[in-house]
């Protein structure tokens, strides 16, 4: 070994104990295992870890448990702050080897549980005395877990959830386990088609930020329900492909700030009433969104908006100004109209090929008079309509101090003026 390599090896060596066992958190269990090696002192290190991360790909069931089973025997941290187990496809599972490794975190007080199932076989059951755990306050539930909730269930400390492709058992399984976290502030919900639940409601009165995403296949014509009414919210993101007209209710959102709304297709005659359950957002984005569909709504509080836009939408500059209009305290408009990834379609339809819808309103909106301070557009491509939309933001709004334009084609921060 040259004296660099032992100059550098016993500087890592003469840290404190604590410092040297945070480091090795930092790493997978398996690779955390192989610094045993290095010395007598390192030997035993590893079994003093607080947080165990395991990612596990091996095909060979047998090696798997074994491993799982021995690290988290011989590990001695007073406390496991976190276990995290994350599961290959092509790696066997047994739900009694989960539940006793779910067990185990449960009895060492865990702050943190993350499970991440991506195996091929059947939904995986959970023990039951995890939905009584006192200590946990992270929980990630992901891919093939079945959610199965008893009586009674209660998570008091819990504030942040992750649902992500799991099944529940029946309609009421994440109605019971939503009622049982009195302190949730944080619900990240991801579906699938198949999860056994129609209309998922979410009524939590701590929870302050909910995510909401759901992607049906293709050839799936079922309406997925979403019903909210969490007074606590004070940002809202939801995702949803082809929605119907009735698939929200949404109420009872006194304190919400900001929303991010993406819909990727429309309903019929773009009629989105749930919208008008954000009116009162200071900060919101609208992504592949038909603009025209918030033309009706008042938002006097707003004063950033953020637009989306598909590039197969002609007719957006019209009822952006009838937005506006609605939107007398805005000071920020940012505009993308670069080309999106389209989830359900064959074929792009390129900016170009798109025939734009642009007439100049017979009055000014009063948030460019007197409001707006930055205007950007994202997907600039310099046709006529565009010019002529540009160049009314730019001649009428008073208050601007910051103008960003930039084309399709730019990788970089090129930003111009339109010519």
């Amino acid at each position: 070994m040259s004296s660099d390599a032992e100059f550098c090896h016993d500087r890592i060596s003469a840290l404190h104990e604590d410092l040297l066992v945070q480091i090795l958190t930092l790493v997978p269990v398996k690779d955390a295992v192989k610094t045993m090696v290095l010395s007598k002192r390192w030997s035993f290190l590893w079994t003093m870890m607080h947080r165990l991360d395991y990612i596990e790909k091996d095909r060979d069931e047998k090696i798997v448990w074994d491993f799982l089973d021995k690290s988290l025997q011989l590990n001695k941290a007073p406390v496991l702050e976190s276990l995290r187990i994350r599961i290959h496809r092509q790696c066997p599972l047994v739900d009694a080897d989960l539940g006793k490794w779910v067990s185990v975190a449960v009895e060492r007080c865990a702050r943190e549980l993350i499970l991440i199932l991506c195996h091929l076989s059947d939904p995986t059951s959970l023990p039951k005395r995890l939905y009584t755990c006192k200590t946990l306050v992270q929980l990630i539930l992901s891919d093939k877990i079945l959610v199965d909730v008893p009586s009674p269930a209660c998570f008091p400390s819990l504030k942040f959830l992750v649902l992500s492709r799991v099944v529940y058992k029946d309609q009421d399984s994440h109605v019971k386990l939503l009622s049982s976290c009195p302190v949730l502030r944080q619900l990240l919900v991801v579906r699938t088609k198949r999860d056994n639940v129609n209309r998922f409601s979410v009524k939590v009165p701590s929870l302050l930020l909910l995510t909401y995403v759901y992607f049906p296949l293709p050839d799936n014509n079922d309406d997925k329900p979403l019903v909210i009414d969490s007074p606590g919210l004070i940002f809202v993101n939801i995702t949803v492909a082809d929605p119907l007209r009735d698939s929200f209710s949404i109420k009872n959102m006194p304190r919400l700030e900001g929303a991010i709304i993406s819909l990727y297709g429309y309903p019929p005659n773009n009629e989105l009433n749930f919208m008008t359950s954000f009116s009162s957002v200071r900060i919101l984005s609208l992504r592949s969104l038909k603009v025209g569909c918030c033309n009706a709504i008042n938002f006097p509080r707003l004063i950033e908006l953020k637009l989306c836009l598909p590039s197969s939408e002609h007719h957006w500059m019209e009822p952006l100004m009838l937005l506006l209009h609605n939107a007398p305290k805005l000071k920020t408009l940012r505009i993308n109209s670069v080309i999106p990834f389209y989830i359900f379609k064959a074929f792009i339809v390129y900016p170009e090929d798109v025939q734009l819808s642009w007439n100049q309103p017979s009055s000014v909106p009063g948030c460019l008079l007197s409001q707006l301070e930055i205007f950007e557009w994202r997907g600039y491509k310099r046709r006529s309509e565009e010019k002529q939309f540009a160049a009314y933001i730019l001649a009428n709004s008073t208050c601007l101090n910051t103008v960003g334009i930039s084309p399709t084609s730019s990788c970089g921060d090129e930003k111009e003026k339109p010519n």
